[in-house]
């Protein structure tokens, strides 16, 4: 009888999970991540080659919020057994978002990083976890597009808007793709419809920001997306309480204007894409219209404050150029051709003195060997009557010029 119940003992303890198992598991329930790292970590010591170790480890490291490392652990798993690894994590249907999640995570910054043959992997994990989710196709065709590989990139896009017909971001990107095979006729039928799309979310989020408001006020929408943007989340906080009259502040409020600031942004994105569009089919006039229009909603955004400024000046609205360029310094303090348009810009105006200015105490500390610079220089010294200092500058050009 006691060999037996001996046995018995035996067969039990041999059917229990081994002990740094079944620790980890306790530790991650309580949330004990490092803890249960360390009974992992000893358990691989001894069992190199237990893909469920590796599970396990993927479930720390997401728990710890460090993506690239699950994503690792997984996919060691994956070596070792891929049907049971990829079932387990299945099995666990209530934490399937977070493993999509982690994924994306990982992809998102492993293109970051430009490791784009290790994103993709992460995203075909995510797509096994959830086919049906937008972002990791539209992710999918942005590294596509990066690797230069526009038709699968377009093909990527194309699957995102078959689950979701009004993804303005999808759109977008369709035109983006196109836009730089320098198809501009066929890039603007996507971003007309992009901008379609963006703004009825826009207005949708800008109603529920301002429902507690007799009107909805531009000068509190411009600081919205300001602060949002310098992530000053203490005025923030003050602004839906007192101004949008949000008892539960930015708390209460956060992922609407997360999801309204980033509207914004793809938003004055497009219409600058469609302002690029027409500039490239020579029609300046439509090309302003659209690159305004980006500006209203962005107003430090460089290429459109560039182009805009280059326009005006085309059509000889020099104060309205000026503008822009400067606004483009006070962002950028050293832009070599935003200091250079100003300089024509004053020149063209017959404000000589100033252009000098701009001319040797910007564009040439910049850049001391600036041909267009110089010449410049020359004409102008020579408008004010000074043939002496046009000679000079005349003379450094065309030495400038042989050194290049």
């Amino acid at each position: 009888m006691k060999k037996i119940i001996f046995l018995g003992m035996v067969f039990l303890f041999m059917a229990c999970p081994p002990t740094a198992k079944n620790a980890a598991r306790i530790y991650i329930q309580q949330g004990e991540y490092e803890a249960a790292k360390e009974q992992i970590l000893a358990g691989l010591e001894k069992a190199p080659n237990d893909y469920e170790y590796y599970v396990l480890l993927a479930k720390v490291e997401i728990g710890l919020a460090n993506w690239l490392a699950a994503s690792e652990a997984f996919q060691r798993g994956v070596a070792i057994d891929s049907t049971r690894t990829v079932n387990w994590v299945l099995a666990d249907k209530q934490n399937i978002p977070v493993y999509w999640q982690t994924f994306y995570n990982a992809a998102v910054t492993l293109m970051a990083e430009k490791s784009y043959h290790e994103a993709l992997r992460n995203l075909s994990y995510c797509e096994m976890l959830d086919p049906n989710n937008v972002s990791e196709y539209i992710l999918e065709g942005g590294i596509f597009f990066e690797l230069g590989e526009i038709d699968k990139a377009n093909a990527s896009y194309d699957k995102a808007l078959s689950i979701d017909p009004e993804n303005a971001e999808a759109y977008f990107l369709v035109g983006r793709a196109v836009f730089d095979k320098g198809q501009y006729d066929s890039s603007l039928v996507s971003f007309k419809e992009a901008v379609k799309y963006f703004v009825t979310k826009y207005d949708r989020t800008v109603k529920v920001l301002f429902q507690n408001v007799p009107a909805v006020d531009d000068n509190v929408i411009r600081e919205i997306a300001r602060l949002w943007g310098a992530k000053n989340e203490e005025e923030l906080e003050e602004l839906v309480k007192v101004r949008l009259g949000f008892d539960g502040g930015l708390t209460e409020q956060r992922r609407t204007i997360e999801q309204f600031y980033k509207t914004r942004e793809g938003l004055a994105r497009t219409y600058y894409y469609i302002g690029m569009v027409y500039y490239n089919l020579r029609n300046d006039s439509l090309a302003l219209i659209n690159l305004e229009k980006s500006l209203d909603l962005k107003d430090d955004d460089l290429d459109a404050l560039y182009y805009a400024g280059e326009i005006n000046l085309k059509y000889k609205n020099w104060d309205k150029s000026i503008g822009y360029f400067r606004k483009i310094t006070e962002v950028k303090e050293d832009d070599i051709y935003a200091w250079f348009y100003l300089g024509v810009n004053y020149t063209q105006k017959k404000d000589y003195q100033k252009a000098v200015d701009f001319y040797e105490n910007k564009v040439l500390v910049y850049d001391p060997k600036n041909v267009d610079a110089m010449t410049n220089l020359a004409y102008v010294y020579r408008e004010m009557g000074n043939n002496k200092k046009a000679l000079e500058w005349l003379t450094k050009a065309e030495k400038a010029q042989k050194e290049q």
